[in-house]
């Protein structure tokens, strides 16, 4: 009897095992694919004495906000840090 309590055991163990193993196989993270190296664009800010899109030379201006940078043949003005600025709102 002792032989057939052992043996019963022994299967028992093997099945928790074996159970454990299939589990963890199963539930383990896929990896993932490499995935391509992303492009940035390099947004070239501008400095004074530059040449602006237009063929114009970025120069300081004066403004009653600070000193900006504004290009002499368009509208274009940046900050003295290379920001582009949109649209100036005079109060």
């Amino acid at each position: 009897m002792g032989y057939v309590l052992s043996a019963a055991f022994v299967v028992l163990v093997v099945c928790v095992v074996g159970g454990a193993m299939h589990v963890r196989h199963e539930t383990r993270i896929a990896e993932q694919p490499p995935r391509a190296p992303v492009r940035r664009r390099v947004v070239r800010r501008p400095a004074a004495t530059d040449r602006c899109r237009c063929g114009g030379t970025v120069r300081k201006i004066p403004d009653p906000s600070g000193d900006l940078l504004g290009c002499t043949g368009c509208h274009r003005k940046w900050t003295m840090g290379g920001h582009r600025i949109t649209r100036i709102i005079r109060r």
